[in-house]
């Protein structure tokens, strides 16, 4: 247990609602030459998404509650819309009741912006209890990882940003109506 009291120490705090200090990328690029490279290859897998193939307990707990989190909301999402949700549901060992009241309240907010908001507050409580079983270890630094990619995810989210991803797409209806041969579609 433990090992990098240090690097832990010197991470600053993180919020959903407030920009990265640093990208994923920079934080791994701190991390080298830190890490051993067992752990930074477990560090490079998570940033890539694929926590599933990590050897941890961390990546492995944590690819178990992202994909409890992403079912019970198919599932959720699902049964509202009357589409059956099986196709879309991945298998997962373990299963957290409170992960699952935690995503339905979620799912009952009434804005999309505040359900994504509450996935994310989610998930950020299932990293927090996670990196609690060593918090100075590689449990700490990985749940960083993924706190940041949350983080910097939400800060990609950006109105101005959203905005011109809009007006590309009304402009890419716009060509494609007009090469369908459709009337004047503005």
């Amino acid at each position: 247990m433990g090992g990098y009291h240090y690097l832990v120490s010197s991470l600053p705090a993180l919020a959903l609602d407030a920009p990265p200090p640093f990208t994923p990328e920079e934080f791994r690029f701190h991390c080298q030459g830190v890490l051993s490279k067992s752990d930074l290859a477990e560090l490079d897998l998570l940033l890539a998404d694929r926590a599933a193939e990590g050897r941890s307990a961390f990546s492995k707990a944590w690819a178990a509650g992202d994909a409890q989190v992403r079912n019970t909301a198919a599932r959720m999402r699902g049964a509202k819309l009357g589409v059956e949700a099986k196709p879309f549901l991945r298998s997962h060992p373990g299963y957290a009741v409170w992960l699952d009241k935690e995503v339905a309240d979620a799912l009952a907010k009434a804005s999309p912006l505040a359900r994504e908001t509450g996935l994310d507050a989610a998930r950020w409580k299932f990293v927090e209890d996670l990196a609690r079983r060593d918090s100075t270890g590689l449990p700490a630094v990985l749940a960083f990882a993924v706190k940041l990619m949350l983080v910097a995810r939400w800060a990609a989210r950006q109105e101005e940003a959203g905005r011109g991803r809009l007006e590309n797409l009304v402009s890419q209806l716009e060509e494609h109506a007009a090469s369908s041969g459709a009337a004047d579609f503005k």
